[in-house]
């Protein structure tokens, strides 16, 4: 005698049960504002290196300033064409505001997780000589996050941005 085959309606809902408490459970690992934190560490991370090879291209010392006080929540690319230092005079090559857009709500900041980050603190600048060479002999850190979700972009002394899930 031939036996059926399959799954009966029983085991049916059992699997669907199972596979809908399994993605409900994993939901809030795609939630919508990791992924914005996520994406706003990995373009700054590029920014990092574009702020080091416009250096290259101008022949120009060029920075990366960061203003996350006062509620302006944003950094800046600067070419320093006038070598004097990054100020209000020099070209801004880009701007990148959080806070609006699809990042309305990540928050950016300056983080001291090392010795080297609290004695460089007075400087919200990266900035990279006409050569590409990193000017400041310590690391930077940078917090982006939304609520308890944080990622860290570390700049360490040779210039490379890497993002990490904590202060390095």
């Amino acid at each position: 005698m031939k036996q059926a085959s399959g799954l009966s309606v029983i085991e049916l809902i059992v699997v669907t049960t199972i596979l809908g408490i399994l993605i409900a459970l994993g939901g809030g690992w795609f939630s919508s504002d990791r992924m914005r934190v996520n994406q706003a560490a990995q373009i700054l991370s590029a920014d990092v290196t574009r702020a080091r090879l416009e250096s290259l291209r101008r022949n120009v010392p060029v920075g990366i300033r960061f203003s996350f006080a006062s509620g302006t929540n944003r950094y800046e690319i600067v070419a320093d064409t006038d070598q004097d230092g990054l100020d209000n005079e020099d070209l801004v090559i880009s701007r990148t505001q959080f806070g609006a857009g699809e990042w309305g709500r990540v928050l950016g900041g300056l983080r001291q997780c090392t010795a080297a980050d609290a004695a460089a603190s007075t400087s919200a600048e990266v900035v990279f000589d006409a050569r590409g060479v990193y000017q400041l002999a310590t690391s930077r850190s940078v917090q982006l996050s939304i609520g308890s979700y944080s990622r860290f972009i570390n700049i360490n002394q040779q210039g490379r941005a890497q993002i990490r899930t904590a202060c390095p």
